[in-house]
C-alpha cells in the first residue's frame, strides 16, 4: 500500500497550502478548477511517488450524489477524525516558530514509539509533522522491520498508557476521550 494524496478543507487553502510547503520542502501550485473546486492547492513533494497533499476550501465536500462527486456548503469548522502525517526537514523548533508566526496551536508529542509536533490549522485540521530525522523510529516500528513484534510493541504501550493516563486523569475525562469499550 502506497497512499499517494490526501485531502483536506481549510479556511484559507492557498495560505495553508504555501506554509505546508515551506515546511516540508515542498512546492505549493494551484489545483485546476474544473476538476477541483475553485480555491484548492497542491502542496507537491516533487518524489517519484507523486506524493501531494490536497488542500481544499472548507465549503467544498465529497459527495457521490453530487455533480463530479463535488459540492459546496457553508463553511464548517469543527475539529474531525481525520488527520495526516507528513516527514518535513525543519526542526522542531523552526515547526513551533511557523506555528506560533501562523498563530496555529502546536505540541510535540512523544507517543512511546515515535516523537512527532502537531499543528491544528483553524483549530480543526489536525497535521502532523516529523522534525527532520524523526522518522527513522516510526520507519522501524511500522515498516517491514518492525511488523513481527509491532502487535506486542502496541500491547506494551497499551498498558503503560493505560495505567499512567488512571493515574492522571479522571474515569469520566477517558472515557470522554475515548470512548468506550465495546
Amino acid at each position: 500500500m502506497m497512499i499517494h494524496h490526501v485531502s483536506f478543507g481549510v479556511s484559507d487553502p492557498m495560505r495553508v497550502a504555501q506554509v505546508l510547503a515551506e515546511l516540508t520542502d515542498a512546492a505549493a501550485l494551484r489545483a485546476p478548477t474544473p476538476p477541483f473546486p475553485h480555491g484548492a492547492w497542491f502542496v507537491l513533494a516533487g518524489d517519484d511517488r507523486g506524493t501531494f497533499l490536497e488542500v481544499l476550501p472548507a465549503t467544498a465536500v465529497f459527495d457521490p450524489d453530487a455533480p463530479l462527486g463535488l459540492r459546496q456548503r457553508p463553511a464548517s469548522f469543527a475539529p474531525g477524525s481525520g488527520h495526516v502525517l507528513v516527514s518535513t526537514v525543519k526542526s522542531g523548533e523552526e515547526i513551533e516558530a511557523i506555528a506560533q508566526r501562523e498563530g496555529w496551536r502546536s505540541q510535540e508529542v512523544e507517543t512511546g514509539l515515535f516523537r512527532i509536533m502537531k499543528l491544528w490549522i483553524d483549530d480543526t485540521v489536525l497535521v502532523e509533522l516529523f522534525a527532520k530525522g524523526e522518522e527513522q523510529r516510526y520507519i522501524e516500528a511500522f515498516g517491514a522491520p518492525g511488523m513481527a513484534t509491532l502487535e506486542d510493541k502496541l500491547r506494551d504501550l497499551e498498558m503503560k498508557l493505560a495505567g499512567e493516563l488512571a493515574q492522571e486523569l479522571p474515569p469520566q475525562v477517558l472515557a470522554g476521550a475515548l470512548g468506550e469499550p465495546a
